[in-house]
C-alpha cells in the first residue's frame, strides 16, 4: 500500500465516525451530482410509491390480527387442499408463495399490495392524480354511486379526502368506474337476478361494492386459484355482511359452482395467470351458459398472460375458443385529457358469447 494511502486509512481510523460517515455521504451525493442524479432521502410518502405500504390510521377490527394469520389452521388447511389439487388453475407464473410473502402483509390486506396498487400505481403526485381519476369517474357515475358506497379505510386501504366529498380509495373508485362501464354497456343494473361469476376474484373486492350497490342481484360467486385470496375473501365477505348468495368458493369446490350466470368477470387477473392457467378457466366459462365476459388486462390494448420464464402471450384467440367475440374495447379513464394527466392506460375488454349476439 503507497505511503499517502496509509496515512489516509490512519486518519479514518482516527477519525469521528459520525463525520466520517457525513464526509462519505457528501462525496457519494457529489458523484452521484456529476452524472446527473439528485440523492435525496425518501420521505415516508416518497416511500409510499416505492414499496408495500398500508394505511393505518383505522385500527383493524377486533380479532382480526390473530385471524388474519399465515399460521391460521384454517388458511393452512385451505393451502393443503389446493396444492392436492390436480388442475391447471394452480399452474402459477406470478402468485406463488414468495411473491405473496414480498408483497401482502395479511392482515392489512386492502393496503398497497398485491391486490391493488395505490400509491406505486400512481408513481407520484397522488392526491392530485386521484382527483383527478375522481373526476373521471364520477362524469359516468349515472347510478349515483359515489354517493351510496362508502370507504372507510378498513384493513389498510390509503384514502383521499376532497373538499366535503366522502373519502375516496382505488378500491372505489375502481369498482364504480367497472360497474358504470358494465350498465353503460349491457344493462348490468337492470337484469333482474343478475348472477355473476369473478373469476381471480381477490380479497372480495367487486364482490362487496356490487352487493352493496346493485338491488337486483341475486348471486355472486367469487373464486380463486390462490388459497390466500380465498380465505381473504370469505373473512372479507362476512366481515361486509353480504348477502348469502354471495360466496367465496374455494377451487377444490369448482364443480359446485352454477350452470348460468350473466356475466363472468376477470379483473387484472389473467395477465397474471400462465396461458395453461387461463385456458383452464376459459374452458370453465365455456362449459356454464354465460353470456357476458369482462376482462380487464393489465396492459393497455392486449390481452397478455404472464409465463414462468417472464415472457408474455396473447391470449385473445384462447377467449375466442372458448366462443367470445369482443363488442367493446376502451381505456378505463374515458376522458382523454384526464387521461393524459392520470397517465394510466388500462383498458376494458367486454366480449359476447356468439350464439348469444346473434
Amino acid at each position: 500500500m503507497p505511503p499517502s494511502d496509509s496515512q489516509f486509512i490512519a486518519k479514518l481510523k482516527r477519525a469521528n465516525p459520525s463525520l466520517v460517515k457525513s464526509w462519505a455521504k457528501r462525496q457519494a451525493k457529489a458523484v452521484a451530482a456529476r452524472g446527473g442524479y439528485l440523492v435525496t432521502k425518501m420521505d415516508d410518502e416518497a416511500q409510499r410509491y416505492a414499496r408495500v405500504s398500508h394505511n393505518d390510521e383505522m385500527p383493524l377490527p377486533a380479532g382480526a390480527e390473530q385471524t388474519l394469520r399465515l399460521d391460521n389452521p384454517k388458511l393452512v388447511a385451505l393451502q393443503a387442499a389446493y396444492d392436492n389439487l390436480d388442475v391447471s388453475a394452480t399452474a402459477h407464473s406470478q402468485w406463488r408463495q414468495s411473491f405473496l410473502k414480498r408483497n401482502l402483509s395479511l392482515a392489512w390486506f386492502r393496503g398497497d399490495n398485491a391486490y391493488v396498487w395505490q400509491f406505486r400505481q400512481l408513481r407520484n403526485a397522488a392526491e392530485a392524480r386521484m382527483y383527478l381519476t375522481l373526476l373521471d369517474v364520477e362524469s359516468r357515475d349515472r347510478l349515483g354511486l359515489l354517493k351510496r358506497l362508502e370507504e372507510d379505510s378498513a384493513f389498510g386501504a390509503w384514502t383521499f379526502t376532497y373538499g366535503n366529498r366522502s373519502p375516496v380509495s382505488r378500491d372505489l373508485l375502481d369498482s364504480v368506474n367497472e360497474i358504470s362501464y358494465l350498465d353503460a354497456q349491457m344493462g348490468l343494473s337492470s337484469i333482474e337476478g343478475l348472477r355473476v361469476l369473478d373469476i381471480g376474484a381477490g380479497y372480495g373486492r367487486m364482490a362487496h361494492r356490487i352487493s352493496a350497490g346493485l338491488p337486483n342481484l341475486a348471486k355472486y360467486d367469487c373464486i380463486d386459484g390462490v388459497a390466500t385470496s380465498t380465505f381473504l375473501c370469505d373473512y372479507y365477505l362476512d366481515y361486509r355482511g353480504v348477502p348469502d348468495f354471495v360466496r367465496a368458493v374455494p377451487l377444490p369446490d369448482y364443480e359446485t359452482l352454477a350452470d348460468e350466470y350473466d356475466i363472468a368477470i376477470n379483473i387484472h387477473s389473467f395477465s397474471e395467470c400462465s396461458m395453461e392457467a387461463i385456458g383452464w378457466w376459459l374452458d370453465r366459462i365455456a362449459e356454464r351458459n354465460i353470456e357476458w365476459l369482462f376482462i380487464v388486462p393489465n396492459t393497455p390494448h392486449q390481452l397478455l398472460s404472464t409465463e414462468l420464464d417472464g415472457t408474455m402471450q396473447d391470449f385473445s384467440h384462447l377467449v375466442a375458443a372458448a366462443g367470445y367475440e369482443k363488442v367493446d374495447e376502451r381505456p378505463v379513464y374515458e376522458n382523454d385529457e384526464l387521461r393524459a394527466l392520470i397517465d394510466l392506460h388500462d383498458t376494458h375488454f367486454l366480449f359476447r358469447r356468439t350464439d348469444a349476439s346473434k
